[in-house]
């Protein structure tokens, strides 16, 4: 290296300039690890940002040329690795670093790959929400795929126990390691193909694991998982890590729990709470069906009354013929009597042999008035009679005492007909109606 006296005179511009040459022959392409923070993106397009670790703070600039070739955006708080050149800045007397390019540094670049995973697999609709699978209410078994020396299954079979019993099937796996997914996809199979004790394979299938780093949860983040959850015929919930853990099983699965715990409490409903809404619909029905009887008995009640009195009817027709009956014999009792006065009046004005014979013709025509009268009111009673035994047997239909002369009887709960034995409950009083008289009982059993 050409060494500098620092006796000789210097311009600041001279000196800056020195400076500027030493610096950028010195340090060519270099790769710097560090934490980006405030960011500014200038209005020219370039984005001026500080390297910082945890003694020191380095300033950085990318040239608005470069920013779209970039790999990973700059953002505040990213763990970067930039690859640049350094040279300074002589209006400032600082130097700084030229960004060339950007990559995750650590956990960084594992974000970075399940970034690209997931906008690949996005990609292919693996994560759209019409092709996710429905979970139903009532299930009877429940799949389970964790740990089985951890809290997790614990916690869900106490939580799934507490609120509604079913049955789970365990199928232990390793939740951390290479062999993770591997085992988690067997598991799959496993319960696509489950068949014990004639039970069919499981309505809903919970993945499950504690929480932990980002390196621990990496194989709920494999593709081959990832796809078989996708291709898996039965539900399946996801419940990896604490709640603000994400990974790709979670876009992937039917559903997405935030703790195993929550898992078992999104699945099952909570039996108590059946058992109460169960109870308010039965009330409720039992409402509409009081309702419902009471508008039908109202109903018949109204029809009843609308029914006509057949006996007074029959009565009223009685009365009808009597007075006809009387008309007739007084009509007749005048017309004798009037043809008696006549008589009277003209028997001295006839000869006896002309009356005799007029009588004759008079008492033949009177002899058949008189048949041809008594037909019809024969006539006129049967058809009377008729119409009146027809309205008696139609009443007789409408009553059901000409059933009950037969040895029938009729059981009454509360004056409702019993047609049924669901419609007695033990203790019930009742009452049993014979023809002539009726007596009361209680259903014992």
């Amino acid at each position: 290296m050409k060494v500098h006296s620092n006796i000789i005179d210097y311009t600041v511009t001279q000196l800056n300039k020195s400076i500027k040459n030493i610096i950028e022959s010195s340090f060519l392409t270099l790769r710097v690890v560090g934490e980006v923070s405030q960011v500014k993106k200038h209005s020219s397009g370039h984005i001026y940002f500080t390297l910082k670790d945890k003694e020191s703070s380095l300033s950085a600039i990318c040239w608005r040329s470069n920013v779209n070739k970039l790999n990973v955006k700059i953002e505040e708080g990213s763990s970067v690795v930039i690859i640049g050149r350094v040279t300074t800045y002589s209006p400032q007397s600082k130097y700084q670093l030229i960004v060339e390019q950007v990559e995750y540094q650590g956990e960084g670049l594992l974000l970075k790959i399940l970034e690209d995973r997931k906008k690949m697999l996005s990609k292919e609709g693996l994560f759209d929400e019409d092709k996710k699978k429905k979970i139903i209410t009532f299930p009877s078994s429940i799949g389970v795929i964790t740990s089985e020396s951890g809290a997790v299954f614990s916690d869900i079979v106490h939580r799934i126990k507490d609120r509604f019993p079913l049955e789970i099937i365990l199928y232990p796996v390793k939740v951390q390691g290479e062999s993770s997914a591997t085992e988690i996809c067997n598991a799959l199979d496993y319960f696509e193909n489950y068949k014990n004790n004639n039970f069919d394979k499981p309505d809903v299938i919970i993945i499950a694991r504690g929480g932990g780093s980002l390196e621990d949860l990496m194989p709920f983040n494999e593709e081959k998982l990832v796809r078989k959850i996708f291709s898996c015929s039965i539900p399946i919930v996801s419940a990896v890590g604490h709640e603000t853990d994400i990974t790709l099983c979670d876009f992937v699965s039917d559903l997405r729990a935030p703790t195993p715990s929550a898992a078992a409490e999104i699945i099952v409903p909570e039996r108590n709470e059946i058992l109460i809404r169960f109870d308010q619909k039965i009330l409720f029905l039992k409402k509409i069906m009081a309702s419902f009887l009471e508008k039908k008995k109202n109903e018949v009640s109204i029809l009843k009354n609308k029914l006509p009195d057949l006996k007074n009817k029959v009565n009223t027709y009685f009365q009808s013929l009597d007075f006809f009956e009387q008309k007739l014999i007084n009509e007749i009792k005048n017309k004798l009597s009037q043809k008696k006065i006549l008589f009277i009046e003209n028997s001295g004005k006839l000869n006896l042999e002309v009356f005799f014979s007029n009588f004759q013709v008079l008492k033949e025509k009177i002899n058949l008035l008189n048949e041809s009268l008594s037909k019809q009111v024969n006539n006129l009673f049967n058809t009377k009679k008729q119409y009146l035994n027809s309205s008696i047997r139609q009443l007789d239909l409408l009553s059901y005492k000409d059933t009950l002369k037969r040895g029938f009887a009729v059981i009454k709960n509360k004056n409702m007909i019993i047609k049924k034995t669901t419609q007695v409950q033990v203790g019930d009083e009742l009452s049993v109606e014979f023809f002539k008289d009726e007596m009361r009982v209680k259903k014992i059993k």
